[in-house]
């Protein structure tokens, strides 16, 4: 029973049986409702009609939400919610996760930057273990872009501590996940390479 999600531009998913078999519906991910306080954040592709999505919370905007709160050094158009931020447009989202990425690096900024990937690895955690009320997760791997570096290390680490701590009943899961390099394009080269049906 294994559940892919990868954490780039927005939430993707998947999820394979015990048997290696594809469940035969839609296992989208990006707009499962995580955040159910009504005053959580909407998306511009809803516009307004839905909040606490999941991808505002496990993909880049996710990140990159918390990055002006996180002590990141921005252009005022990166600072959400700048209307630049809340376009259905990426690439602000895409830069913005650079400079926060490069944020981890800089030990002036690390110790509030990873702050931010700790809050994503909380929403992570509870997030697998909403998931597990409807599929039944043994295993889960993380690809994307906000899983990559120090920071993507440290939201996994926080990811299982929320699992162990809030519920231990899926504390067995086991994480997986692979180079950097791969987090970015390695779903890519995984569809590539599926078979045709």
């Amino acid at each position: 029973n294994v559940m892919g999600i990868s954490m780039g531009s927005s939430e993707g998913g998947g999820y394979a049986n015990k048997d290696g078999n594809l469940m035969g519906w839609i296992n989208e991910l990006c707009y499962c409702r995580l955040d159910l306080n009504p005053h959580a954040p909407t998306d511009p592709w809803t516009k307004g009609s839905h909040t606490g999505m999941s991808h505002m919370y496990l993909g880049q905007r996710g990140a990159t939400k918390l990055a002006a709160k996180a002590g990141v050094d921005l252009p005022p158009n990166y600072i959400y919610p700048h209307p630049d931020m809340c376009t259905i447009k990426h690439e602000d989202h895409a830069q913005c996760l650079k400079l926060i990425q490069k944020a981890m690096t800089k030990p002036e900024k690390e110790p509030t930057v990873r702050e931010l990937y700790e809050t994503i690895g909380v929403y992570l955690g509870y997030a697998l273990a909403n998931y597990c009320e409807f599929y039944p997760i043994d295993h889960v791997m993380i690809l994307g872009r906000v899983s990559k570096g120090k920071g993507g290390d440290l939201m996994l680490e926080t990811a299982k501590k929320v699992l162990e701590t809030e519920f231990p009943e899926f504390a067995g899961m086991q994480f997986h996940t692979a180079d950097d390099h791969f987090k970015a394009v390695g779903q890519c080269i995984a569809a590539a390479a599926l078979p045709t049906l």
